[in-house]
């Protein structure tokens, strides 16, 4: 059995991946030669991810960055997914000849960075660095406005359905932290401040999210959004079950440690991924054949904003 003190530092380093509206949907149990990763449906978003598909992709993403970690510890990892998905086995095998992993540093300093960014353009041997990542063909790059643009009516449709629902902007609400306390006091959600939103209290956040956010004002911010950034990024899959949105995640979270160790900044445009009908609409407009549209993120470059917090995880013996 691996040490405790090397089994928290391996977790520590773990609930540092990305997780939709920062909910950290996980729970961590040991066992004699690693540990497992399930599932915390308590953390499920009901209305923004109904099939528990980005739930799973999160926890693609946690199992990724744990054995990262486990690298830099000199534990040769493998990962185990059974069909039902229902539990990630990870297990350790010391071994000094480990090499430690070049993303390992930049864990702790990845982030979804949610400003404008400047519009730079990516050099062509960066691109080529993240294309490798996938290794398997489920990236797809799009640069360029012209090719951008392509996601402005998808994300446009799929705004106007999720603002258009109050229990879509209820759930929302209930994920959102509008200042650095609450956010502390938690250790999860979407603290305000990493959108360069000032803080302004719960009740205040709460009613102006309801009264003045709206498919409007949100086509009009992502629109923006996209015509500030370098690259648009889709993250595909052949499949469309637990096993493959848990290995997308796997994908996404290298790629997006390799483009934090590159310099770039990313954030989200998942709302087309979100809408059943939207996706479908996506499916058959970009031309995905039998590809399955898992993640959208844009790529640029930006200056730092404040990170989310984390809350401590749940370490059953």
């Amino acid at each position: 059995m691996i040490p405790e003190e090397i089994y928290q530092k391996i977790v520590r380093y773990a609930v540092k991946a990305p997780s939709g509206h920062n909910t950290q949907p996980w729970q961590f149990a040991r066992n004699e030669d690693g540990f497992f990763i399930k599932p915390d449906f308590s953390r499920a978003l009901p209305l923004a991810d109904p099939l528990h598909r980005e739930l799973f992709i999160s926890l693609g993403c946690l199992a990724e960055t744990a054995m990262i970690a486990a690298q830099y510890y000199g534990y040769q990892p493998s990962v185990q997914i059974p069909d039902s998905a229902d539990t990630i086995k990870i297990s350790l095998q010391k071994d000094e000849t480990t090499v430690p992993p070049d993303l390992y540093p930049y864990i702790n300093i990845r982030q979804t960075t949610r400003n404008l960014f400047s519009g730079k353009t990516i050099p062509t041997k960066d691109l080529s660095v993240l294309q490798d990542v996938a290794g398997n063909g489920n990236i797809r790059r799009f640069t360029g406005q012209n090719e951008i643009q392509q996601f402005s009516p998808y994300i446009s449709m799929a705004n106007a359905v999720q603002m258009g629902n109050p229990a879509f902007k209820k759930e929302l609400i209930q994920w959102m932290r509008f200042s650095e306390k609450e956010a502390m006091q938690k250790g999860d959600g979407l603290y305000t401040a990493c959108s360069g939103v000032p803080s302004m209290g719960r009740m205040m956040g709460s009613l102006v999210l309801k009264s003045f956010v709206n498919a409007a004002s949100e086509n009009k911010r992502y629109l923006k959004q996209l015509e500030n950034s370098a690259a648009v990024v889709l993250f595909t899959s052949s499949g469309d079950r637990a096993e493959d949105w848990i290995n997308t995640g796997m994908i996404f979270q290298r790629f997006v440690l390799t483009a934090t160790r590159l310099g770039l900044n990313y954030s989200f445009l998942n709302q087309p991924c979100q809408v059943a009908a939207i996706r479908e609409k996506m499916i058959s407009g970009l031309g995905l054949n039998s590809e399955f549209p898992q993640l959208i993120i844009r790529l640029g470059y930006s200056a730092r904003m404040p990170y989310s917090f984390r809350r401590q995880a749940s370490l059953r013996p």
